[in-house]
């Protein structure tokens, strides 16, 4: 009697064990469940930014996912969020990787000579691709591009404009904001005479400001670094001293002014309470600015001023973009590309202006009815998309190797000449001298091979 319970009790076992096996479903080697194939993306993004990148996965999920069976779970990882990746490198821990990774341009150099990285040339425009780089802002493209093979998929961009307080500029005699730096320092003068304003300029210059007026340089811009800003092989060095003496030339005008404001406390709150004038800040706040203005007064972006009348003018995108990474799971990198399409549709692009100011990667998001009905209650949105589909594609930010170095160079020592402790000989010998330093140390202890 009693060999006959044990037999039966693990008879029961044996039924309910097989049950539940069923239950979850079968799972093969490139780790699916039902069919469903699971992957992971990191992304840097809190706040409202992070709730628009939610929308996206969720839209994706419950669309294009659920009909190819692929299910995207997001992990929020710290700014720049690179740490985590940078230790699954070293002991090459495929297992711990994402499957698609959110990085900023300055830490392109992480993932370029990885062999785990997927080049996104060789999946965009191909069979049965759905994105093709003519569907991409130009110079979004050539932005991740290195040595003519596209590498990431400019995701979330933006780029350095000048905000504007149309009625303090209008009590100065103005109707109109500045084309060129002198012309800004002209007009700083009158409204530092004429208004009531703290500052008739906030701009606090740091690597992002300062490359800027250096790449919109020239008739088709100006590289600010070697091997093209280090897209045709490392960047070692600049390659734009004649445009940083030409920048800083145009930049003293503004500081003598004394209605120059060259630090950063609370630039939207300050510019919005009618403080300064004018501020040089990311179109990607121009949400947050509307918000704050509300009817107080009027104002207006427009393209950051030329440093000479015969520039070309606009901007770069600044931003990040989605790299794909080889988790030696060829069901999950297919998954992956399937992912990043979407992330770069007009649907998708077309979300980044619910209550924020990313600019569509996406040329055709500007068809999307997302897309007319946010410019049509804030015009000001289209503002960034017509600012950088005006340049060429050689307008774009460097790779550089060490930019927090470099940037740390061109901070401080562009608050020195803002606040007035150093001339612009001095400013100028001291970023030369302290970048050219900030090169040979870095490329002391990572020599290239």
């Amino acid at each position: 009697m009693f060999r006959k319970l044990v037999a039966l009790i693990l008879t029961l076992i044996l039924v309910v064990s097989l049950a539940a096996c069923a239950g979850t479903g079968s799972t093969d080697a490139a780790g699916t469940g039902d069919g469903v194939t699971e992957i992971t993306f990191w992304h840097s993004m809190d706040g409202i930014p992070g709730s628009l990148v939610q929308k996206q996965l969720d839209a994706f999920n419950a669309g294009i996912g659920a009909e190819k069976k692929i299910h995207v779970t997001g992990v929020f990882q710290d700014w720049p969020g690179t740490d985590a990746l940078t230790a699954a490198i070293s002991t090459d821990d495929a297992e711990n990787m994402p499957d698609v990774i959110q990085l900023y341009s300055e830490n392109v150099d992480l993932v370029a000579d990885w062999k785990r990285t997927e080049w996104v040339e060789d999946y965009i425009g191909g069979q049965g691709s759905a994105i093709t780089k003519e569907d991409l802002v130009p110079n979004a493209v050539s932005a991740y591009t290195l040595n003519g093979r596209l590498l990431g998929a400019p995701y979330a961009i933006s780029t350095l404009a000048l905000y504007y307080n149309k009625d303090l500029l209008a009590q100065a005699g103005y109707d109109a904001p500045p084309a060129t730096i002198a012309e800004m320092a002209e007009m700083m003068t009158a409204i530092k005479e004429k208004t009531q304003a703290a500052y008739a300029l906030n701009a606090r210059i740091t690597q992002f400001e300062f490359e800027s007026f250096i790449a919109t340089q020239g008739k088709n811009g100006t590289y600010f670094g070697n091997n093209e800003s280090g897209r045709s092989g490392k960047m070692t060095e600049l390659a734009c001293e004649n445009e940083i003496d030409a920048f800083l030339t145009q930049w003293d005008k503004v500081v003598k002014t004394g209605a120059l404001k060259p630090t950063k406390d609370s630039m939207n709150e300050e510019f919005a309470q009618g403080l300064n004038a004018m501020a040089l800040m990311s179109t990607s706040q121009i949400p947050t600015v509307t918000e704050l203005v509300g009817d107080s007064f009027e104002w207006g972006v427009a393209p950051i001023p030329t440093v000479n009348a015969d520039d070309v003018g606009g901007g770069f995108p600044s931003g990040s973009a989605l790299f794909m990474i080889d988790r030696d799971d060829e069901a999950k990198r297919l998954a992956a590309w399937e992912f990043v399409q979407y992330m770069l549709s007009a649907q998708a692009q077309s979300m980044w202006l619910d209550g924020y100011c990313y600019v569509p990667v996406n040329v055709n998001a500007a068809q999307t009815e997302e897309y007319k009905t946010a410019v049509q209650n804030n015009p000001l949105l289209a503002v960034p998309s017509e600012i950088l589909q005006t340049v060429p594609n050689t307008v774009v930010a460097s790779f550089c190797p060490n930019s927090s170095e470099v940037g740390g160079v061109i901070k401080d020592k562009m608050i020195e000449f803002g606040n007035g402790s150093l001339t612009k000989e001095e400013t100028f010998d001291a970023i030369m001298n302290g970048i050219a330093s900030a090169f040979e140390n870095y490329f002391r202890a990572n020599p290239i091979d």
